[in-house]
């Protein structure tokens, strides 16, 4: 029996099928893992700017603590200046 003149295309018409479904899932896979690697690396970065943040405010407030006190000093200097300088 003679093989049927379309054979040879149906055949070759699924190889490059299934090249192409192979191509398109390693395509995926690698896709999927570069956004997973920049997934993590952004997580990573949003970690430390979270620490950063947390690091600025606990200086503000030291600072905003440090200024009451030296706010505190000022007034009572100035309260000693005021009564030597009633006394004059």
């Amino acid at each position: 029996m003679k093989p049927h003149p379309l054979a040879a295309l149906d055949r070759t018409v699924n190889l490059a099928q299934l090249f192409t479904l192979i191509g398109g899932l390693w395509w995926f896979g690698s896709e999927v893992g570069r956004r997973d690697f920049q997934l993590s690396n952004t997580v990573g970065r949003v970690e430390e700017l979270a620490s950063i943040v947390q690091d600025l405010a606990k200086a503000q407030i030291a600072n905003a603590t440090a200024d009451a006190g030296s706010q505190r000093e000022l007034d009572a200097l100035r309260a000693r200046i005021e009564r030597l300088e009633e006394r004059r």
